[in-house]
């Protein structure tokens, strides 16, 4: 029932009326709410900060619309077939706009680049947030090169394994990545849907559930989980391999 809830709280939702459920749209706000912990736990001011986000299904549309909400400017959106780029960043209404007009996981827009022209313009431009959203295993070490250069700060994974690794634990683009700026682990920034089934096996969850209470959770898992490995390493590199040894020396 909590799952496929649809959302009635005009906070979580860019249109009540068009009943976006839980399922839709916590993944994506949970990606959005570990980048703001972590200028919260890490230091640093979230507000004004570019941002590029991979992928325009519910996790990445989801996490540029509640970052667009939390006062990110989103420069340039990407998926299979196109995108944006908007230097000065997206207003909340442009943002609403554009997540309302989505086909499926395809961006609309009548300014969306052929695919080839927005893959060789978006590494580069100058963004301190990045978001990979999109499928697993696509971003590839000269990409992170590139937005290393233009000031990036911190990556926030929609998706699982997002870069273009044979391996799925730590393979060598991950480990430049987590050596060089602030890489948020996957199996944290994206947890919303697991915690949520979490949650609402809970004995505590009261009825009738509220959104607010339901992505509240999830928002303070995150960042209890951040500021468990911001307390085990303070640096803003190696936060991923950090977070790791703290998850399997959970599991041992």
């Amino acid at each position: 029932m909590g799952v496929i809830k649809v959302i009635e709280d005009s906070q979580f939702s860019p249109d009540v009326t068009k009943k976006y459920t839980v399922a839709d749209m916590l993944t994506g706000f949970g990606v959005a709410e570990a980048v703001k912990h972590y200028y919260d736990i890490y230091g640093g001011v979230m507000v004004g900060k570019r941002a590029i986000v991979q992928g325009f299904g519910n996790v990445g549309a989801a996490s540029a619309y509640y970052l667009t909400q939390l006062g990110v400017q989103v420069v340039g959106i990407m998926d299979k077939e196109g995108g944006v780029i908007r230097e000065e960043g997206f207003s909340m209404e442009e943002m609403k706009a554009l997540f309302l007009a989505k086909d499926g996981n395809t961006l609309v827009s009548e300014h969306r680049m052929p695919f080839e022209e927005i893959n060789q313009k978006i590494w580069s431009i100058p963004a301190e947030i990045f978001v990979p959203a999109a499928a697993s295993r696509l971003v590839s070490k000269e990409q992170v090169q590139q937005m290393i250069n233009s000031g990036l700060e911190v990556i926030s994974p929609g998706a699982n394994v997002p870069f273009a690794d044979k391996e799925i634990f730590f393979g060598s683009i991950m480990e430049y990545t987590d050596n060089y700026l602030s890489l948020l682990p996957d199996f944290i920034s994206n947890c919303g849907i697991a915690r949520v089934f979490a949650y609402l096996m809970e004995r505590r969850v009261s009825l009738p559930m509220l959104d607010k209470a339901i992505f509240e959770d999830t928002s303070q898992t995150i960042k209890k989980a951040l500021q468990r490995t911001f307390e085990a390493n303070a640096s803003k590199t190696n936060i991923c391999s950090t977070a790791f040894e703290i998850a399997l020396k959970q599991l041992i």
